[in-house]
């Protein structure tokens, strides 16, 4: 959608020089796969940041962990990943798979565009019991492997 936005915006006012404020230039374009389950991503992959020579740390979440997993019975075997700096803490991309993954997506996906780290999840409040709360037990995953490596050096 946002794609034909933007060219429309260019059909109508061609002499005009367009304010890009497309998140399609930062990477930040969330991708959903309508299936079942539904996958969704936005971000970079860890393949991509393999290949980019990127240190990066993964913060998981189990759908199954959550109260609404559990609520949800069968529904429950989805997971939320999130790839982070371990150094900074800033985001990298975030992936989903399960129920909701095409909607809860895009919490990340604001987290990425306003430039938020791995605190924001750990610090924040969410609704519960909601899948959103993936976010927060992600993070705090993550920030577990970290203090768990550290202790290994």
């Amino acid at each position: 959608m946002e794609q034909g936005r933007l060219a429309s915006c260019h059909m109508w006012n061609p002499d005009k020089e367009l304010e890009v404020t497309s998140q399609l230039d930062n990477g930040n374009y969330p991708y959903g796969i309508y299936t079942i389950p539904e996958i969704s991503m936005v971000g970079q992959t860890e393949q991509q940041l393999t290949k980019d020579c990127v240190n990066y740390e993964v913060g998981i979440a189990k759908y199954s962990e959550l109260a609404k997993g559990q609520m949800m019975g069968a529904m429950a075997g989805g997971t939320l990943k999130i790839l982070f700096d371990p150094d900074t803490l800033k985001l990298f991309g975030v992936h989903a798979i399960g129920e909701g993954a095409t909607e809860i997506i895009h919490i990340g996906q604001v987290a990425m565009a306003m430039g938020c780290s791995l605190t924001y999840f750990r610090d924040a409040v969410f609704n519960y019991p909601t899948l959103a709360e993936a976010y927060r037990v992600a993070a705090l995953n993550g920030l577990g492997r970290l203090s768990r490596n550290a202790g290994e050096h």
